[in-house]
């Protein structure tokens, strides 16, 4: 199992590779940015089925213009009327992208339904540019339901040469893990190993998928080598004979795929499967009670929040409420069982979070600011803000930044965002928020003569 394989993000679960795009920190007033020149974009969409359809959208510009995609079943509106109807309505922040080759898996359509999809050059702000590009397509009638997958495995041949198992806990190359799959195989035929849903796999268009995989990983391969200053290939990342590969994942249930790709990067279409299989949640360590429960953070600057540590998947992660003074926010963090310690990550907290009459609902995100002001959007995936890790009276914490990655920007704040009108804002004034390094107190430890948060009006703050 070389490292550039053990590497890969597995595309087919959900788990992100960090990235961060770099944000102002709101020197201009106004937020105005230049409007690019003209863009044109490609959109192909293929391995329809009922309920999916695979879209890739491409350009040869500048990869740091912004465009817009979204799908709509309305067939009687012009390009223009949707886009402009679109954008009023208020557009997701997660509809704006910024890459030349984009691949996405459309869910949840109708079956028997056209639909069209259209992308245009757009900024965050909402100000469009370029051409508008659109292609229709309808979707399959359903054919029935059940878990036997039907029209999805259009496309793929199965290769009895290889034979896909889910282990689980094993060795491999003198490191336990928690799943394991191996694959024997009888010929000579490249493949990589990766991991399906149980709703997938029963669902969605496994061509679909395995396509949207590979651009996936070519797209990894590429940064890696940018980042990295290395020549490897997609075969570096290719298995062939017998195989293993470790994964990641929570509870729930699965299927382990073998995908046939060449040294040349291209899909062979040849695949196979192990049985379905069910991953437990384990039972909760000592060490991950022992977070558990209301705690006080104290920051630098003196700002408090009161939080609340409940659990989500015993010795995985755990949900915190209360920051920022906020209990109807929920926000995911990260147990590491070997440090004994939780890492904040960014995030989207909530969808269409009420604000009040004057600003009406919006997603909220919770983001880092680094020493310098700068704050981090996230829409390449999430990235850490932050460590906490408990000292040896169980009473106390600490949290600073500090997650072992060289070149990381030095966070010292993280907050609760909104996006208005394409447009960030904080929900607290900056000094409401605590700042690195902050102590976390046990309730019955905290200092009486600092005042507990509450749940306070929204304050609003242009970033």
């Amino acid at each position: 199992m070389n490292f550039v394989k053990h590497l890969l993000t597995k595309a087919m679960v959900v788990l992100t590779a960090i990235a961060i795009v770099v944000g102002c920190n709101g020197d201009d007033d106004n937020g105005t940015m230049p409007i690019p020149e003209g863009l044109t974009l490609h959109v192909d969409v293929d391995n329809i089925t009922a309920t999916t359809a695979k879209v890739k959208v491409t350009h040869d510009d500048d990869a740091a213009k912004s465009w817009l995609g979204f799908v709509t079943a309305d067939m009687s509106a012009t390009l223009q009327e949707l886009v402009a109807e679109h954008i009023a309505e208020g557009f997701d922040a997660s509809e704006i992208h910024s890459s030349r080759q984009y691949v996405t898996i459309l869910e949840g359509l109708e079956p028997a339904t056209t639909y069209k999809y259209v992308a245009v050059g757009c900024t965050k702000a909402g100000v469009t540019y370029g051409d508008i590009t659109s292609v229709e397509f309808t979707t399959l009638t359903n054919s029935g339901g059940g878990d036997t997958p039907g029209d999805n495995l259009a496309g793929m041949k199965k290769n009895d040469a290889w034979r896909v198992t889910y282990v689980g806990s094993d060795t491999v190359e003198g490191l336990v893990y928690d799943h394991v799959v191996r694959v024997e195989s009888l010929d000579n035929n490249h493949y990589v190993i990766a991991i399906v849903t149980a709703e997938q796999w029963a669902t969605e268009s496994f061509k679909g998928m395995c396509e949207a995989l590979l651009v996936d990983m070519l797209d990894y391969l590429n940064r890696y080598n940018e980042e990295n200053d290395t020549l490897y290939t997609i075969a570096d990342m290719l298995c062939v004979g017998d195989g293993y590969d470790a994964f990641d994942i929570i509870p729930g249930k699965y299927r382990a795929v073998a995908i046939g790709i060449t040294p040349d990067a291209e899909l062979s279409y040849l695949y196979a499967a192990s049985e379905e299989f069910e991953v437990m949640e384990p039972i909760a360590s000592e060490a991950y009670n022992e977070w558990l429960g209301e705690w006080y953070v104290v920051g630098m600057n003196n700002a408090v929040c009161h939080v609340n540590l409940t659990r989500d998947i015993a010795n995985r992660s755990m949900w915190m409420t209360g920051w920022e003074g906020f209990d109807d926010l929920k926000v995911k963090v990260e147990y590491n069982s070997e440090l004994n310690s939780l890492f904040f990550f960014s995030q989207l907290v909530a969808e269409d979070y009420d604000l009040g009459e004057k600003y009406g609902a919006a997603d909220i995100y919770l983001f880092g600011c680094d020493e310098d002001g700068y704050f981090y959007d996230n829409a390449e995936g999430y990235y850490y803000i932050g460590i906490a890790g408990i000292l040896d009276d169980g009473g106390h914490a600490i949290v600073r930044y500090g997650v072992g990655v060289s070149d990381y920007p030095k966070f010292e704040q993280m907050f609760f965002m909104a996006y208005i009108d394409g447009e960030p804002y904080s929900l607290s004034l900056e000094e409401d928020v605590p700042t690195y390094i902050s102590i976390m107190a046990r309730e019955d430890e905290y200092n009486d003569s600092l005042q507990k948060s509450a749940k306070r009006e929204i304050t609003l703050r242009k970033l």
